[in-house]
C-alpha cells in the first residue's frame, strides 16, 4: 500500500514538472510569435505602400509602352514614305521622258523634243501629276529638274522653296543660292539664277502655304512677282498682295536685295543673315525669313533664327513647320 502511495506520488511529481516543462515551451512560443508578429507588421508597414502603389506603376509602365509603340510605329510610316518616294519620283520622270519619245514618234521625222519652260508648260503638254518634271532655260541653254504642283483649279505651280523635316542645310552661301541645292522630291531652293530667268521672260505670281507646329495653315498670295538679275542683287519685287498672311508681305519682302551670310546687301549696319541664318530678301533683318534654321517641336518656340513669316496679330517668332513657295504664269 505504502509502495502504490510512493509511485502515484512520483507519477504526480512527474506530471507537474511535465506541465510546467510545456508551459515554459509555450511561453517561450508565444514570445517567439510576437516577435514574428512585429517583424510582420513592420513588412507589412515597409511594402504596403508599394503593394498600394503596383497598379499604378504598371498602368504608367503600360502607357509608356503604348507611347513607344506609337512612336516606332510612326517612325516605320515616315521610313516606309522616304522609301517610297524616290520610287514614286522616278517613276514620274521615266513617264515624262516615255511620254516626249511618244510625241516625237508621233510627230515624226525632223521632231525636236519639246522644251518646257516651266510647270505651265508641263501641264500644257499632258502631264497632269504632281511631281519631279525637267524644263529647259533657253537663256542658259540647259535643263533643270524642278517639283511641279498641279492646281485642280487650274494652272500649275513651280515650287522655288520647300521646308518640311530639316534633312537640308539652309545655311549656304551666295553661289549655292544661285545656283540651287537639295532635293525636288523633299526640301530644296530651285536658284535665284533660275528664278530670276523665268519671272524675267513672263509674269508671274508668287503663292506662299506654310504651316505652324500647332496644325495651324497659312497662306500668302502676290499678283506679280520677279526677281531681278545678280547685278542687282537678285532683288525681289511682289505687288498686289492678298490672302490671310499677305497683309504685311509687301512690307516684309517688298524689294528687298536677296543676301547670304558671305553676300551682305540688306538695309542693316549688321549682316542680317549671320544673325537669322540662311539666305533671304533681308531689309533691316524684319519679320519674315523662311530659309532659316529648322527647329524640332518643342525647340521652335522664340526662335529669331528659325523659319518665320510675319502671319499673325502677336508677331509671333515661333518657328514654322513648313513652307512652301510656289509660282506660276500670271494669266494661267
Amino acid at each position: 500500500m505504502e509502495h502504490q502511495m510512493l509511485e502515484t506520488f512520483w507519477t504526480i511529481n512527474k506530471l507537474k514538472k511535465h506541465q510546467q516543462d510545456q508551459r515554459v515551451k509555450l511561453n517561450q512560443l508565444h514570445h517567439s510569435n510576437s516577435g514574428r508578429e512585429t517583424q510582420m507588421l513592420a513588412l507589412n508597414t515597409r511594402w504596403d505602400p508599394w503593394l498600394v502603389g503596383l497598379p499604378r506603376q504598371r498602368k504608367k509602365v503600360r502607357q509608356q509602352l503604348g507611347q513607344q509603340k506609337d512612336r516606332l510605329s510612326h517612325i516605320n510610316q515616315s521610313l516606309e514614305v522616304l522609301n517610297n518616294k524616290p520610287r514614286l519620283m522616278q517613276q514620274q520622270q521615266l513617264k515624262q521622258s516615255l511620254q516626249l519619245l511618244k510625241h516625237l514618234v508621233e510627230q515624226g521625222k525632223g521632231t525636236t523634243v519639246p522644251k518646257l519652260q516651266d510647270c505651265e508648260a508641263v501641264r500644257r503638254f499632258g502631264f497632269s501629276k504632281d511631281g519631279i518634271y525637267s524644263i529647259f532655260l533657253p537663256s542658259l541653254k540647259q535643263f533643270k529638274r524642278v517639283f511641279c504642283v498641279m492646281d485642280p483649279s487650274g494652272g500649275a505651280w513651280t515650287v522655288i522653296q520647300h521646308r518640311e523635316n530639316g534633312t537640308v542645310n539652309f545655311v549656304r552661301n551666295w553661289e549655292d543660292y544661285k545656283q540651287g541645292f537639295g532635293d525636288p522630291a523633299g526640301e530644296y531652293w530651285l536658284g535665284n539664277e533660275v528664278v530670276h530667268q523665268l519671272t524675267s521672260s513672263t509674269n508671274y505670281s508668287l503663292h506662299v502655304e506654310m504651316e505652324d507646329w500647332d496644325g495651324n495653315k497659312f497662306s500668302a498670295n502676290f499678283e506679280h512677282f520677279e526677281v531681278y538679275n545678280e547685278e542687282q542683287f537678285y532683288r525681289i519685287f511682289l505687288d498686289k498682295d492678298h490672302g490671310v498672311s499677305s497683309r504685311n508681305g509687301l512690307l516684309i519682302l517688298g524689294n528687298n536685295n536677296f543676301s547670304t551670310w558671305d553676300a551682305d546687301h540688306d538695309n542693316c549696319g549688321c549682316n542680317c543673315s549671320e544673325i537669322m541664318s540662311g539666305g533671304w530678301w533681308f531689309d533691316a533683318c524684319g519679320m519674315s525669313n523662311l530659309n532659316g534654321i529648322y527647329y524640332e517641336a518643342g525647340q521652335h518656340k522664340r526662335k529669331i533664327d528659325g523659319i518665320r513669316w510675319d502671319h499673325t496679330p502677336s508677331h509671333s517668332i515661333s518657328s514654322l513647320r513648313t513652307s512652301r513657295m510656289m509660282m506660276r504664269p500670271l494669266h494661267s
